[in-house]
């Protein structure tokens, strides 16, 4: 067989020349990321949200109803290994199979075709640490960036007017897909029902910042899922909060300055104050694959007018939900 276990393989040869051997116990819960090379493997990503914008102060009398957007895309990609080094970095080709993005504009006027569905049938590579993090990017970046740059109305010359899309939502769940097992901080000594541990990740957000939101996520092993003839699975809960923390690891798919188009172009110093909700994943133990994953949550942030109206502020409401799910193929 051709192929190697990325992680796992790096683990027994590391326990074999320090001359040691896992208990029983640790052996049985570890969570490893493994690929073997030049065996793809396939995932749905869902991403959907409804952002509302409510009025806050002023004159309660004169409010107006709250504006909402809703707007989603749904991704097949398909992870081909095609180098794997067990002490290194494992060389992922990936492709997108299909995109599809669905949007309802504030202004109830049509929303032009989002940047993220002409990645359909393109191709990118990065490259995953023997823990399973990102750890080089820079052609997913170069993706990115032609994906951006038709998020640009280029009729007008006078202005850089770039329209809504999804990007944002794409680079977080690329980084979703590995990080539950990623950072766990002693991969070796295996985990325990009830064993937690954090991660600062991405959050998928509507209007590129130069601080984009970011969010400290903890995951806690829930339960072991170990069934006759089935592949032993672990259950991951996963909570989150706003956090403060910088994130300068991540592609930056548009460069200097522009307006957005809409209603969320006019909003200016975005406060996040609040983010609550949990999720569930299912990570399979034998092939080193997360089966599933299903978050939602809501990020509450304020927010001021490019110029002000008085005592009035905005208010935004995101309902956001998060679907991962690998594809079984022949």
């Amino acid at each position: 067989m051709r192929g190697v276990f990325v992680y796992s393989l790096a683990v027994f040869v590391c326990l074999f020349l320090v001359g040691c051997q896992p208990s029983t116990e640790s052996n049985a819960n570890w969570l490893l990321v493994s690929f073997e090379e030049n065996v793809p493997v396939t995932y749905r990503f869902k991403s959907a949200r409804t952002t509302q914008i409510d009025l806050t102060g002023g004159d309660e009398t004169k409010k107006k109803r709250p504006q909402t957007m809703k707007e989603s895309i749904e991704m097949v990609i398909t992870y081909l290994p095609i180098e794997v080094d067990p002490f290194g970095l494992t060389t992922i080709e990936a492709t997108c199979e299909s995109v599809k993005v669905s949007r309802s504009s504030m202004s109830g006027r049509t929303a032009a075709r989002d940047a993220m569905e002409q990645m359909k049938g393109k191709t990118f590579t990065f490259q995953l640490s023997p823990t399973g993090q990102i750890a080089e990017y820079t052609d997913m970046e170069r993706l990115l960036r032609e994906i951006g740059a038709k998020a640009f109305d280029t009729s007008k010359k006078s202005q850089r007017i770039k329209n809504p899309d999804m990007t944002s939502d794409f680079i977080a769940m690329q980084w979703y897909l590995w990080d539950s097992v990623a950072t766990i901080e002693e991969p070796l000594d295996g985990l325990a029902t009830g064993n937690s541990w954090q991660a600062s990740q991405f959050i998928p957000w509507s209007v590129p910042i130069p601080n984009p939101p970011a969010r400290l996520t903890t995951y806690t092993l829930d339960s072991f899922e170990n069934v006759v003839d089935q592949p032993q699975r672990a259950v991951i809960k996963s909570s989150y909060e706003v956090t403060k923390l910088s994130l300068d690891q991540y592609p930056k798919p548009y460069e200097g300055a522009f307006q957005m188009r809409g209603l969320m172009g006019f909003l200016r110093g975005y406060q996040f104050q609040s983010l609550e909700g949990s999720g569930t994943q299912t990570f399979n133990m034998d092939n080193g694959h997360i089966e599933s994953d299903k978050q939602q949550y809501k990020l509450i942030v304020n927010a001021s007018f490019m110029l002000p109206l008085g005592d009035s502020l905005p208010l935004l409401t995101i309902d956001q939900t998060i679907e991962i799910n690998k594809i079984e193929t022949p």
